[in-house]
């Protein structure tokens, strides 16, 4: 089998992989609130590998409800009666061919979740890096052979250097045949007694109170659990609400500002918002751009080219800005020397007017915006006034431009 480099497969996968096998259900008992289910699941959902009885008890304890509190017997259930059957290594990630029909009699392998018919061992638990978390537990190749599928690694080492190689051992099943999970959980859940699921589930939750996946509320025998997220889910399902009950309308406009849904974030499915007011119109500022024809080398000749330089002319007003643009360009440019031509035309300085949209200007949803000055009236004496001035009302904002007009002095000298 090589020298160390034997595949290790292992009992970890995500919890959606154990949520596809009937593990996790699509629903919760304890109430209709779809907020509540989506932020429930999706963080049931969206955590890191783990064994399949940890998926099954972490949706067991969040189906019990807030103030759900469930000893271990109590946990019998659908879902971690098959989650058992993944511990004691029953079900595997492996092939199955599926029914012959007359359209294909000779149907492919396919992959999935399966077990032996006759409930016989499939693989052997040993934890691994997680390169090897997707890999299936058997090949294709096994079904309808006669294999030893139980793999049990003994390691050998053979050199001073700490090498090893491994022996596999295992029972031998007289033409491998297996079935899927999906479609035959029924059936599944009744292959273990509850003294075997019973132990599979103290198992996990002693590995989970360790790690702080679960809470244990009662100690000894009978002991209890509850889920260990509830604050977490409170948390973010009363940020929804205040998403949900806006003070404001949508696309309410005071002032020149409007109610926006601010920044978006999505929470598993559930929409959260930090509602703020932003410019109804854009606000900018207009600069003046001189283009100067410049020679340059090409090879073994010189040609024309335009430089261009922003002048440190800045204008809140459109046309201000373009009467001195004007201006520079009614310019007489003196006579003297030889000018640059192209195609025997005289090459002079031209100007022109650039627009520089500002972006960075938001109130906070719940700031009192009837007694705000318009934005274009914030903006101009932020950039026309002193750096006092400026300062004052950056602190009423929560996104604001940065200064790049008038004094940068707190008090003119």
């Amino acid at each position: 089998m090589g020298w160390g480099r034997k595949t290790y497969f292992t009992g970890y996968r995500k919890p959606a992989d154990w949520a596809s096998i009937g593990l996790v259900g699509d629903q919760l008992s304890f109430t209709t609130d779809e907020t509540v289910t989506k932020l429930g699941l999706g963080y049931i959902m969206n955590q890191s590998v783990e064994c399949a009885m940890d998926t099954a008890i972490r949706f067991t304890l969040l189906n019990a409800g807030e103030n759900g509190v469930l000893s271990a017997k109590q946990m019998l259930n659908q879902h971690t009666r098959l989650a058992a059957l993944v511990e004691e290594n029953l079900i595997a990630d492996g092939w199955y061919r599926p029914d012959a029909t007359e359209e294909n009699p000779n149907p492919k392998p396919v992959r999935g979740w399966v077990y032996e018919e006759n409930m016989t061992k499939l693989w052997q638990n040993k934890i691994t890096s997680e390169w090897y978390y997707t890999n299936a537990h058997f090949s294709a190749g096994a079904l309808g052979a006669d294999v030893k599928v139980v793999k049990i690694h003994r390691e050998i080492q053979v050199t001073k250097k700490g090498n090893y190689y491994y022996n596999q051992e295992g029972k031998k099943i007289e033409n491998f045949t297996t079935h899927p999970v999906i479609g035959n959980e029924r059936a599944l859940v009744n292959v273990l007694d509850d003294k075997t699921v019973l132990k599979s589930i103290n198992k996990s939750l002693n590995r989970m109170v360790k790690s702080g996946k679960a809470r244990q509320v009662t100690i000894g025998r009978g002991r209890t659990f509850s889920w260990n997220a509830w604050n977490w889910l409170e948390k973010y399902r009363h940020k929804h609400l205040l998403t949900m009950a806006k003070q404001r309308k949508l696309g309410d406009v005071v002032n020149g500002w409007q109610f926006t849904k601010g920044e978006i974030n999505l929470m598993y499915g559930v929409e959260i918002c930090d509602h703020k007011w932003e410019p109804v119109e854009k606000l900018g500022y207009y600069s003046i751009v001189m283009d100067v024809p410049t020679w340059f080398r090409d090879g073994w000749t010189h040609a024309v080219a335009l430089r261009s330089t922003e002048l440190p002319y800045l204008f809140l007003c459109e046309e201000e800005a373009t009467d001195v643009c004007d201006q520079l360009n009614s310019n007489n440019y003196p006579l003297n020397g030889v000018s640059i031509r192209k195609n025997s035309e005289p090459q002079t300085p031209s100007y022109r007017i650039k627009h520089t949209y500002v972006t960075r200007m938001r109130l906070n949803g719940n700031a009192p915006v009837e007694d705000y000055m318009t934005p274009q009236e914030m903006f101009t004496q932020m950039q026309l006034g002193p750096k006092e001035r400026y300062d004052a009302l950056t602190k009423t904002m929560d996104l604001y431009p940065a200064k790049f007009a008038g004094s940068q002095k707190n008090k003119e000298e």
